[in-house]
């Protein structure tokens, strides 16, 4: 599913909805929200640093999705989504906007 995406710097005609990251360790499976909860631009894996990066404001992630930088302007860490694993191979998540600019993580 696509949609027109406006965030603090860009409009985007054909952006898709609900893009994660996954991420497996140790048997458990991660989703992180690829939108950064400073003002909404969406992050970049960075594999050099082996984390994630927002293109706007330079912050910083670490894989596990927790701010990896104090000087990162982000309030909080990526926002981490409820995931379920069906059948051993289905992976489905939950997904959820939470509001940019806060530190606490509430629902958009």
């Amino acid at each position: 599913m696509v949609a027109s995406r406006t965030d603090a710097w860009n409009r985007s005609p054909q952006t898709p909805i609900g893009a994660v990251y996954l991420r497996r360790t140790g048997g458990k499976v991660q989703a992180l929200n690829v939108v950064c909860p400073h003002a909404g631009c969406f992050v970049d894996y960075n594999p050099d640093a082996k984390g994630y990066h927002c293109p706007c404001h330079d912050s910083t992630f670490a894989l596990s999705g927790q701010i990896s930088s104090p000087s990162s302007p982000a309030p909080r860490g990526l926002d981490e989504l409820e995931v379920e694993v069906r059948n051993d191979s289905e992976v489905w998540v939950k997904f959820q906007n939470f509001q940019a600019g806060q530190a606490k993580k509430t629902p958009a």
